[in-house]
C-alpha cells in the first residue's frame, strides 16, 4: 500500500493520540489495581485489629495469609505487566515524536527541538513498596495478637 504524505501524516497522528490515551488509562487501570489491593488491606488489618483476630485458630490465619499473599502477588504480576507495556507505549510515543520532527532541533522552534528531553520514571516501585509495607503489616496483625493477649490477660 502507497501513501502520500497527508495519508501518512493522518496516521502517524492518529497513532501517537492512540498510544498517548492507552498511556493514561494505564495510569488509571494502574491506579485501581493499586487502590483496590490496599482497601482490602486496610478491611483486613482493621477487622483483625478490632476483633477479627480472637476469633481466629493457627490453621485459619495461615489461611488467610494465603489468601492475602495471593492477592498481593497477583496486583504485583499486574502491575510488572502494566510497566513493561507502559514501557512500550512509551517508546512508540517517542518513535511518532521523532516521525513528526518534535525532536528535530529547528523544525518547530528556533534551535531548538518542541520536545523536551524524555525521561521515563515508572513509580512501579512505589506500589511494590506499599504492597509489601501492607503484607508485612497484616502478617504483624495477624500473628501478634496472641502474645498481646497473653501479656494483657484479656480473656477470649
Amino acid at each position: 500500500m502507497n501513501l502520500d504524505e497527508n495519508q501518512k501524516f493522518e496516521a502517524l497522528k492518529m497513532q501517537f493520540e492512540n498510544q498517548a490515551e492507552l498511556l493514561y488509562r494505564m495510569t488509571l487501570i494502574d491506579l485501581r489495581i493499586f487502590s483496590g489491593f490496599i482497601t482490602l488491606q486496610l478491611a483486613l488489618g482493621a477487622w483483625l485489629a478490632t476483633k477479627g483476630q480472637a476469633l481466629l485458630e493457627f490453621p485459619t490465619q495461615i489461611g488467610l495469609l494465603a489468601i492475602d499473599l495471593s492477592l498481593a502477588v497477583v496486583a504485583a504480576a499486574m502491575l510488572y505487566n502494566s510497566l513493561q507495556r507502559r514501557k512500550e507505549v512509551a517508546a512508540t510515543i517517542g518513535n511518532c515524536a521523532r516521525a513528526l520532527g518534535y525532536k528535530k532541533p529547528g523544525e518547530y522552534l528556533d534551535n531548538e527541538p518542541l520536545d523536551a528531553d524524555f525521561v521515563f520514571r515508572p513509580w512501579a516501585g512505589w506500589y511494590y513498596l506499599g504492597i509489601v509495607t501492607s503484607i508485612v503489616g497484616v502478617i504483624s496483625i495477624l500473628f501478634s495478637y496472641d502474645s498481646f493477649v497473653e501479656e494483657n490477660r484479656v480473656v477470649r
